[in-house]
C-alpha cells in the first residue's frame, strides 16, 4: 500500500514545494514584507521615491496638465515645443534617473553606501531642481514668455505646481542626498 508521502510530487501539483524562497518572520510571527537589509537608510529610500514622483510630475505636467485645466503656457495637451522639452522634460527625466540611482543605492546598509555616487546623483537632482525653480525667470529673458497671463491665484498655482514648487523640493532632496554622502564618508573612515 502506497502512502501519499511515498509518491514523488509532480511539478505541476505542488509549485510551492519547489520554491525555496521564504519570507522573513517578524517578532509577532507574521511574515515581514520588507526586503530591506538591516540598517538601510529609510530616509533616503522614502525621500528618493517622493523626489522620483515630483520629478515625474514636473516632467509631464506641461503635456498632460491642459487635459485637466492646468496649462501654464496656454498650449493644448501634448504640445511639443522647446519650452516643454528644455524647461520640463529634460530636467525631469534627468532628476528621475538620478532619483532611481539613489533609491537603488539606498537599499544597501548604512555605512556601505558609495559616497561619490550619492554626491553625483544628489548634485544632478539639485541642479535639475534649481533649473525648475529658475526657468520661469530665465526663459523670458533668453527666449520669450514661459507662463501665460492669468489671474494672481492661477499664476501662483502655475509657479508652485509646475516650476518653483517641484524645483525647491528637488533641490532640497538633492542637498539632503549630498549631505547623507558626507555622513557615509565619516562612517566608512
Amino acid at each position: 500500500m502506497s502512502t501519499p508521502t511515498d509518491e514523488p510530487a509532480s511539478p505541476l501539483s505542488a509549485p510551492a514545494a519547489r520554491s525555496s524562497v521564504s519570507l522573513p518572520i517578524d517578532s509577532d510571527g507574521v511574515p515581514a514584507l520588507s526586503t530591506l537589509p538591516e540598517g538601510a537608510p529609510l530616509s533616503l529610500i522614502l525621500g528618493g521615491f517622493l523626489a522620483l514622483l515630483v520629478s515625474a510630475w514636473a516632467a509631464i505636467v506641461p503635456f498632460i496638465g491642459p487635459s485637466f485645466g492646468f496649462s501654464p503656457d496656454g498650449t493644448p495637451s501634448w504640445t511639443w515645443n522647446r519650452a516643454h522639452a528644455l524647461g520640463a522634460l529634460v530636467p525631469g527625466v534627468i532628476s528621475l534617473l538620478a532619483c532611481l540611482v539613489i533609491v537603488v543605492l539606498a537599499r544597501h546598509p548604512s555605512g556601505t553606501l558609495v559616497p561619490s555616487r550619492l554626491v553625483s546623483a544628489g548634485f544632478l537632482i539639485f541642479l535639475c531642481g534649481a533649473w525648475f525653480a529658475s526657468v520661469p525667470v530665465v526663459w523670458p529673458v533668453l527666449v520669450g514668455s514661459y507662463f501665460r497671463d492669468a489671474s494672481s491665484s492661477l499664476t501662483l498655482a502655475y509657479w508652485m505646481g509646475a516650476a518653483t514648487g517641484p524645483g525647491v523640493l528637488l533641490a532640497a532632496f538633492g542637498a539632503f542626498a549630498m549631505g547623507r554622502a558626507g555622513r557615509e564618508t565619516h562612517q566608512n573612515s
